[in-house]
């Protein structure tokens, strides 16, 4: 989820949080974002370090604050050299964080609740919603930015 409420993914992740499943939410390096907060953003560092994957090397990787001080340890140094939301002073804004990174999750345990009706809702459904939002966005003078879809899907030589 973006911060300004755009839905990019909606998928059930075999194994807390699993690391494996990010990349499908952004399918090529052009598509990925500037930042990704995650809350396992360490675990997924490592893994793509370990299987020498380059495809977030552009990305910056914070752990929402809520999770990076309630469920990372101290003495975790890989999380704190990495992840550590401190270390991204252009998430900060007037002393403050720009954005709210717990909004996202607390989307999804909004969407929990309708778990049985969203495992069957075709992504026609997610598109007419974050049309929605968009068009919210625009109609309050905030301009949205959308991944362009040669970023996602490039053009393969024939």
């Amino acid at each position: 989820m973006r911060p300004c409420g755009v839905i990019l993914a909606h998928a059930t992740f075999f194994g807390s949080e699993a690391v494996s499943a990010v990349n499908a939410i952004f399918p090529t390096p052009l598509s990925t974002p500037v930042f990704l907060v995650f809350d396992n953003n360490c675990k997924l560092r490592a893994h793509q370090e370990a299987i020498c994957d380059s495809h977030f090397s552009k990305t910056g990787m914070p752990i929402d604050v809520f999770h990076f001080n309630s469920k990372h340890k101290e003495t975790d140094t890989y999380c704190q050299k990495h992840c550590n939301p401190a270390l991204f002073p252009e998430l900060i804004q007037d002393g403050k964080w720009h954005f709210n990174t717990s909004i996202c999750e607390q989307t999804n345990v909004w969407l929990g609740g309708y778990r049985a009706i969203l495992r069957n809702m075709s992504v026609h459904r997610y598109k007419r919603y974050n049309r929605y939002v968009i068009q919210q966005l625009a109609r309050d003078g905030q301009e949205p930015w959308t991944i362009p879809a040669a970023a996602i899907f490039p053009v393969m030589p024939v």
